[in-house]
Order: structure tokens, then C-alpha cells, then sequence
């Protein structure tokens, strides 16, 4: 009986040694990119405003990183497809919103997709902390 499970056991354990050893090969960001954390707040006419989606679009036509403003208009930006972070770099920012609620206009055109929306610029070092103000005028 024992010889039957020392196969078992020094497999348990080749599995054990590549999954530590594969693990010890992948860099600190699983991405696989340079990733900066990236924070915010969204108000509209100084209010905050939840269940908006935050678009990081990087100039150069690399992936967005994506975040959705809760109750209090916070956000964080998280990299597809669970990374928090963006590239950093120059961003174009976009706003859509994600709560069937609410009127779908209430974020005005020139923030929403298909127009420029708010340029900014995502540092490597931080901090990445943005408050976006938008407007209905």
C-alpha cells in the first residue's frame, strides 16, 4: 500500500514545486504592462454621481483601464481584466453611465464616448489621484 502511494506523494510535490517555482518567475504586475495606480472622484455641478463608468484611454491606441464611481463618485481604475492601474501616460478620460435609473443624458455628450472627453496624464511614480468636475454648461 505504501508503494502505491509514493507515486501520489512525489507528484503532490512535483505539483507543488511548479506552481511555486512559476509563480517566482512572473513579475510584481501579472498585466504583463507598467501599471500606475489610479484613483478619483466624479461630481457633476459639484455633486458626485455614482454608477458612471471611468474611461483611461492611452494615446497610442494601447487598452483602457476602466472604473465605476460608487455612492460617493469615488473611483479606482482597474486594467482588464482585474489589474488596478492604467498605463501611464497621456489618457483621454470618458464618462458613461452604468445605472439603467437614470436619465442617459445625464452626463453631458462632450464627456461621453465619440467625443474628446478630459486629457490627462497618468505618472509612473504617482500620485494619480484625479477629481473631475464635469459640467452640464
Amino acid at each position: 500500500m505504501h508503494k502505491k502511494s509514493f507515486p501520489l506523494q512525489r507528484l503532490a510535490i512535483f505539483a507543488l514545486l511548479a506552481i511555486a517555482v512559476g509563480g517566482g518567475c512572473s513579475s510584481g504586475n501579472r498585466a504583463g504592462v507598467e501599471l500606475a495606480e489610479v484613483t478619483g472622484v466624479v461630481t457633476l455641478d459639484g455633486k458626485p454621481v455614482k454608477q458612471v463608468e471611468v474611461m483611461f484611454m492611452p494615446e497610442g491606441g494601447a487598452i483602457e483601464s476602466r472604473g465605476i464611481t460608487d455612492d460617493e463618485g469615488k473611483f479606482v481604475a482597474y486594467y482588464p481584466p482585474a489589474y488596478p492601474g492604467a498605463i501611464p501616460g497621456k489618457h483621454h478620460v470618458l464618462f458613461e453611465l452604468k445605472d439603467a435609473d437614470q436619465h442617459p443624458d445625464l452626463i453631458p455628450k462632450k464627456y461621453r464616448q465619440g467625443s474628446k472627453g478630459i486629457e490627462v496624464d497618468v505618472a509612473k511614480d504617482g500620485p494619480n489621484d484625479f477629481t473631475f468636475e464635469l459640467k452640464k454648461r
